[in-house]
């Protein structure tokens, strides 16, 4: 008996979409990176990063001990800009971390 080819139409392509974003989704590249990000954030400069993390440096000298998401709310800056702030300055040590219960304090050295 022979054996038959099954003929689809157009279901190949499909299926190499979806293979093509499930290949993407399995190993990020810059790009892909890139592209989650919304468009206004896409490219963060030192000087943006760096005037954010001055007032976080400033919001915590004169409050005190904040939470991540208190910090986002008083700064009003995007997420992705505080925590590159908040990261730079915990490079330079300037930083504490503290857990709170599902929360993460944090505060001046």
């Amino acid at each position: 008996m022979a054996k038959k080819k099954a003929v689809s139409s157009g279901s190949n392509r499909k299926s190499t979409k979806a293979n093509a974003q499930q290949s993407a989704n399995s190993k990020p590249t810059a790009r892909t990176l890139g592209a989650t990000l919304p468009v206004r954030h896409r490219f963060l400069s030192n000087d943006q990063i760096g005037q954010v993390a001055g007032k976080v440096w400033q919001l915590l000298a004169e409050e005190g001990d904040q939470s991540l998401t208190s910090i986002k709310k008083s700064i009003g800056a995007s997420d992705v800009v505080v925590l590159a702030a908040v990261g730079w300055l915990a490079r330079e040590g300037k930083l504490e971390f503290l857990a709170s219960g599902r929360s993460m304090k944090v505060s001046l050295r």
